[in-house]
């Protein structure tokens, strides 16, 4: 199930933007996922971006706000690893 979720985490051109995006996805919960999906694989754009709003959406009851961070984790796991 989570190999599913991972193929449509988009890689991160440039050196510091998954570092950039992770810290927005702390912060402002789901807009670093958004933004993720307007620098990465034109393919997975609508995953990123339904991803996203989810994560604002429940981001007042913490879970959006745990799930951006472990988001966030993911986007930079996949820039560097």
């Amino acid at each position: 199930m989570f190999d599913k979720w991972q193929e449509s985490i988009p890689k991160i051109s440039g050196e510091y933007m998954a570092v950039i995006l992770w810290w927005i996805d702390i912060c402002a919960p789901g807009w670093g996922t958004i933004g993720s999906s307007c620098l990465g694989d034109p393919n997975v754009i609508m995953d990123q971006v339904i991803c996203g709003i989810l994560q604002i959406i429940t981001s007042m009851c913490l879970v959006g706000w745990f799930w951006s961070v472990w988001w966030g984790a993911l986007i930079y796991k996949k820039h560097w690893g």
